[in-house]
């Protein structure tokens, strides 16, 4: 048995151990490096997301031309991208007028962080209100339970 085979992606040789077993949404399991197997996946749930937000079977090759010019010109991920379109159309809700990517832009991408920093500090806000409060109901528990303690009497228990 070989010790190394080709990564699928880039097509250089690894030791067996460097290399993962991934097939993804398709039938066939092929080998890869870290680094191609991080992008195949990453563009999986691009599709995947884009396909859902426009109501594509696939995205065509305008998107991924589109994905491309961003990920080389502003070092935009995968995933922002995703995130911003779902801001763009589920939280602003502008009309989709094309398939494309031309909305996503450095202003667009900022409203959308500064939104994501907003709603995540109202999460942490509510889960340390969830937190004092679950507390509280702990402390009234136990107080609760050490008043019906002194009430007992071992007395009333026992049979003459």
């Amino acid at each position: 048995m070989k010790i190394t085979l080709k990564c699928y992606g880039c097509k250089q040789e690894f030791r067996r151990t460097e290399l993962v077993q991934y097939s993804g949404q398709g039938v066939t399991m092929h080998w890869y490096c870290r680094d191609c197997l991080q992008e195949k996946q990453s563009r999986e749930m691009f599709a995947a997301k884009v396909s859902q937000i426009f109501g594509l079977k696939n995205p065509g090759p305008r998107i991924w031309t589109e994905r491309k010019r961003l990920r080389e010109k502003y070092g935009y991920t995968d995933k922002t991208i995703v995130d911003c379109l779902e801001y763009i159309y589920h939280v602003e809700n502008k009309k989709i007028l094309a398939e494309s990517l031309c909305l996503v832009t450095p202003p667009t991408v900022d409203r959308m962080l500064k939104y994501k920093r907003m709603r995540e500090s109202q999460g942490n806000s509510f889960i340390r209100a969830i937190n004092t409060e679950q507390e509280k109901t702990v402390v009234s528990i136990n107080e609760e339970s050490k008043k019906k303690v002194e009430q007992l009497n071992p007395d009333d228990w026992l049979d003459d």
